[in-house]
């Protein structure tokens, strides 16, 4: 799975969780810049003021649906939605990857 699926899955997974079932008590904050476009960081704040809020997830895809439709981003958002949703601990361990990823190509950048 390249990076941009891998993120697509996680911002994926948050969108559906109320679709499967999920337990919304293992939900996490994601740290926005760990994701490599404008439109997945914008879309991982938006999660974020979810988690902090009543977890509504499925109710905040319908909002984002709304706003991305017709718009430049309006693929992007269909990248997000065509990935397969995962339950919560299997995207945190996802997610833990992403994080090294980011702080890798920070320190490469150095070197």
């Amino acid at each position: 799975m390249n990076i941009i699926d891998r993120e697509n899955a996680i911002l994926a997974s948050f969108l559906y969780s109320d679709d499967m079932g999920t337990d919304k008590t293992q939900a996490f904050i994601l740290d926005d810049v760990v994701f490599t476009s404008s439109y997945r960081r914008a879309t991982a704040n938006k999660i974020n003021d979810e988690t902090k809020g009543d977890k509504m997830y499925g109710y905040l895809s319908i909002t984002l649906e709304g706003h991305t439709e017709g718009t430049i981003y309006e693929q992007d958002w269909i990248d997000i939605l065509a990935q397969t949703p995962m339950p919560f601990n299997v995207i945190n361990k996802v997610y833990d990857d992403l994080v090294v990823e980011h702080k890798s190509r920070i320190i490469k950048a150095f070197v």
